[in-house]
């Protein structure tokens, strides 16, 4: 149930237009919701993803995202995801999704895994 997770944000680090957008398509479920911190407002559809997405290649270009960790249940999922500029972890964050057929319908993200310092 969780691959998908995997395949989404594989998306982030792949330099083409074309291979973002193949990897996106084999994640998200149809009317694709998806909030951020990071973005100013909650991105809706998968053109307005693929454009999030990309402002992220064109700011950091050779990052990536790597899922570090998921548990799941219910049609829910909990993954931890090391933003990464080489081998330099640059940002954790924890994302909450929603996943029907195998796909992310809603997606959740949180900068930091909660944890108090």
């Amino acid at each position: 149930m969780t691959d998908c997770i995997h395949t989404l944000f594989s998306a982030w680090g792949d330099p083409s237009p074309d291979g973002r957008a193949s990897k996106t398509d084999a994640a998200i479920g149809p009317d694709f919701y998806y909030a951020d911190p990071n973005a100013a407002d909650p991105v809706e559809g998968r053109d307005a993803y693929l454009a999030y997405i990309a402002q992220f290649s064109d700011m950091m270009p050779g990052a990536s995202a790597k899922v570090v960790s998921v548990s799941q249940h219910h049609g829910h999922a909990r993954a931890t995801v090391d933003f990464l500029k080489g081998d330099t972890l640059m940002m954790r964050g924890q994302y909450f999704a929603d996943i029907n057929d195998a796909k992310i319908t809603r997606l959740i993200g949180f900068t930091g895994t909660g944890d108090t310092e």
